[in-house]
């Protein structure tokens, strides 16, 4: 419930701190005097567009907050609640108390949950769990079809099918989420013959990690081969088998050096020791260089068989990496892309056999969500008739009207409620009824016949006795009584049988202090209702037969004291 609310430099309000109770709760005033103000505040406490025309002049911003006391809430209700603010990761409620305030300005405006910075749509969210605001131009929740739909389910009991549905839906989701995942990274056939080819190609390459530098230096020889020996021969020739050859004229030097010797011999016999080792020396490099020669092969055939590897390596090098080792990496994770694909592969028909089997499960919550739901609509349709004959539509009718639709969570079904409020008016969707006075009857109507079940705790009422009197008055105010013994209710109201009905009974007023005007909502106490009930009535205040109504209206309401 609503536990308190306090207002600053709002509207017309200067300064206001207000108590509420619990059940039901009547404001009354004169028109103008700003009765929606509590509608007004709470909706901006509840995440409705805020304006800076609500500040009130002179101020520079506006302040708002309200206290939610939850010890009565609805345990799923709480717990839905309590998961909503964890995962915005504010600080638990202290004391089972909910705080929430917003400051208006210039700039725009803040909001607060339990003194933490929140977002207008976390408010909103909150908003939607804990307030139903039923005036003039709102959309009402009762008017989504979605929640139309979950009063329904709630008439009929149907926790445990619901249950059902929402978790074999999740488990598609889950199923079709692992689906999609697997498509990242499926091969489509055209992906998977090429991965093939790649593979193959690369492996029918036999390439070796440090075969290039071999093939490189082989390829070098074979390609010069022919110079190689021209080089090799012309170098052996001037060696030792050339007219003036250096063994030649290296015997030429011996000869000289043993002439030296015959002279010197200490000296000319070292001169002729090192000679000959030349001689030696070019005579050893003059064979090998013949041998070299000789063992030279031109073999065009090898030459050509070495460049087409060498191709075949540069080729491999281009598509796959710039070496052999990128190239041979290349080929470990082709493969293993292509094992994997073959396993996601098997996974993948395995998913979709999960997801055909759900799927049927499925279908099968749905027909039996259905069955349920159309069981309990005609008789939840007829008791909102019956309650909108005792609020004065004693000609309309009212229908639960089930259509099938998309699978989802909630089953397959579309609720609409429908209202024809006059005999030969065609039934139209309740949604789409003009008249705020209408709806606002037709929800009391709901309400009271679902207060068992619906689970919002706090039902502000607008405009609910737009041309309501008499009679039809009384049977409002009772229905409101019933409403709000399990419901804390705000109603603002114009009709005194309605006001003689609350709890508790505040009175708007405006008046004028220092040349400004202020408006101001009080608590009143017993005599003051009374007081108040002749000013509804439109009687004179020392009207001794309207204060006698006022008294009867009050003991008749169950206001005992007065």
């Amino acid at each position: 419930m609503l536990e308190s609310l306090h207002i600053k430099n709002f509207a017309l309000v200067s300064e206001l701190e207000l108590d509420f109770a619990a059940g039901l709760n009547t404001v009354s005033g004169e028109t103008g005097a700003g009765k929606s103000l509590i509608l007004g505040a709470v909706q901006l406490l509840a995440g409705s567009r805020a304006s800076q025309n609500s500040i009130r002049k002179g101020s520079s911003l506006a302040e708002l907050s309200g206290v939610f006391n939850l010890a009565a809430l609805h345990p799923p209700l709480l717990a839905e609640l309590s998961a909503l603010l964890e995962q915005a990761a504010l600080p638990p409620c202290e004391e089972g108390r909910l705080l929430i305030r917003r400051i208006i300005s210039e700039n725009g405006s803040r909001a607060f949950v339990n003194s933490s910075a929140v977002t207008v749509t976390l408010l909103r969210q909150l908003g939607e769990l804990l307030v139903d605001i039923h005036g003039p131009n709102d959309n009402h929740s009762l008017l989504d079809p979605h929640k139309q739909l979950e009063l329904l389910d709630s008439y009929a009991k149907n926790d445990e099918a619901l249950l059902l549905s929402r978790r074999l839906w999740r488990q598609l989701e889950d199923c079709s989420a692992a689906l999609q995942e697997l498509d990242k990274i499926n091969l489509h056939p055209e992906e998977a013959q090429l991965l093939e080819f790649q593979l193959r190609e690369i492996e029918e390459a036999e390439l070796r990690e440090d075969e290039e530098e071999e093939i490189v230096a082989r390829h070098r020889l074979a390609a010069h081969a022919k110079s190689l020996l021209e080089l090799a021969s012309e170098a052996a020739g001037s060696i030792s088998e050339e007219e003036n050859c250096l063994c030649e004229q290296v015997a030429a030097v011996v000869r000289t050096l043993q002439d030296i010797a015959r002279i010197d011999p200490a000296r000319g016999a070292q001169f002729i020791e090192q000679i000959e080792n030349i001689a030696t020396m070019l005579n050893d490099l003059g064979m090998e260089l013949q041998d070299y020669a000789a063992g030279v092969e031109i073999n065009e055939e090898e030459l050509r068989r070495l460049e087409l590897r060498l191709e075949l390596i540069q080729r491999m090098k281009r598509k796959y990496g710039g070496n052999i080792a990128a190239v041979l990496a290349s080929a470990e994770r082709i493969k293993q892309r292509l094992q994997s694909a073959k396993s996601k592969a098997d996974e993948l028909q395995n998913l979709l056999a999960q997801q055909e089997n759900l799927r049927r499960q499925h279908e099968k919550a749905c027909l039996d969500l259905r069955q349920k739901r159309q069981a309990a609509a005609s008789g939840m349709a007829g008791g909102i008739a019956s309650k909108l004959a005792d609020l004065g539509f004693d000609k309309a009718a009212f229908e639960l009207r089930l259509d099938e639709c998309k699978p989802g969570a909630l089953g397959a079904d579309r609720l609409e409620f429908c209202f024809a409020p006059n005999i030969g008016e065609e039934m139209q969707p309740l949604r789409q009824i003009g008249s705020s006075g209408e709806v606002a009857r037709v929800m009391l109507a709901i309400k009271t016949v679902l207060c068992h079940e619906d689970k919002v705790p706090v039902l502000i009422f607008d405009e609910i006795d737009a041309n309501v009197g008499g009679r039809i008055a009384a049977a409002v105010a009772k229905e409101l009584q019933k409403v709000s013994q399990k419901h804390q209710v705000f109603c603002i109201t114009h009709l005194p049988r309605i006001a003689a009905a609350g709890e508790k009974h505040y009175m708007v007023s405006k008046f004028v202090e220092q040349q400004r005007t202020r408006a101001e909502m009080k608590l009143l106490e017993q005599h003051e209702r009374v007081s108040d009930l002749v000013r509804m009535l439109g009687a004179q205040k020392d009207s001794e037969s309207a204060e006698k109504h006022a008294r009867e209206m009050l003991q008749e309401a169950g206001k005992t004291g007065v």
